[in-house]
């Protein structure tokens, strides 16, 4: 087995991680917080996105409009996640930068259509990945001191939450070389970052059933 087919199975464990999640949410879907609700709902939207573009690359050969489109709804659900689940006081701030930055992915989305896939260079995930950073580090802000108080899974889980988006973002500001460049280097970050994502959804799907 060459890497290149490994690389290609081991992205198959992704819709088997989410759809794993999904049936532990669902079967616990009573007892869950809302905060492991919003966390089922993420799965099942990156579930949904993922078999998708599955299907749209194999049909039109190019499924990258889907990075976008994720990045906008991912935004919105861990904007939901922070601002009614995790802070003590809503963040006017990182509401309206929450605004700004699903302005910016929604006008990239539409010109989208009038950019080659060789031309693509798209910095939603990244505006994305940077917004939820902020509302994980701001969330650490208003725990200081705190530590007594809060529950000990949201720290864990906030604490992964900026991890894997702070990856995240590493991982995805040179998405065009990424796309574009035809030396094999650029799989060795494709695998990093799948396995980080991996990672990510297994601990998700820990958190659904360990606190449902």
């Amino acid at each position: 087995m060459t890497f290149y087919q490994f690389l290609d199975y081991l992205t198959y464990l992704s819709p088997a991680l989410l759809l794993t999640g999904i049936g532990i949410g669902m079967y616990r879907y009573k007892s869950l917080a809302l905060s492991h609700k919003m966390l089922l709902l993420y799965i099942g939207v990156a579930l949904c996105t993922d078999l998708s573009s599955r299907l749209y690359g194999h049909l039109f050969g190019n499924n990258l409009i889907f990075i976008i489109m994720f990045s906008l709804l991912e935004l919105i659900i861990f904007t939901i996640l922070y601002q009614f689940c995790f802070f003590e006081k809503k963040s006017r701030t990182l509401f309206s930068l929450t605004f700004v930055a699903s302005g910016f992915i929604v006008w990239e989305l539409f010109s989208l259509r009038t950019i080659a896939p060789q031309q693509f260079q798209s910095y939603s995930k990244v505006m994305d990945a940077f917004v939820i950073i902020l509302f994980a580090l701001a969330y650490f802000f208003q725990k200081v001191g705190k530590y007594k108080t809060t529950q000990k899974e949201e720290l864990r889980l906030n604490a992964a939450i900026l991890l894997f988006f702070s990856l995240h973002l590493l991982f995805f500001l040179p998405i065009n070389f990424l796309i574009n460049v035809s030396s094999g280097l650029k799989f060795y970050f494709w695998m990093a970052n799948l396995v980080v994502t991996l990672i990510f959804y297994a601990f998700i799907n820990w958190e659904i059933w360990k606190n449902g």
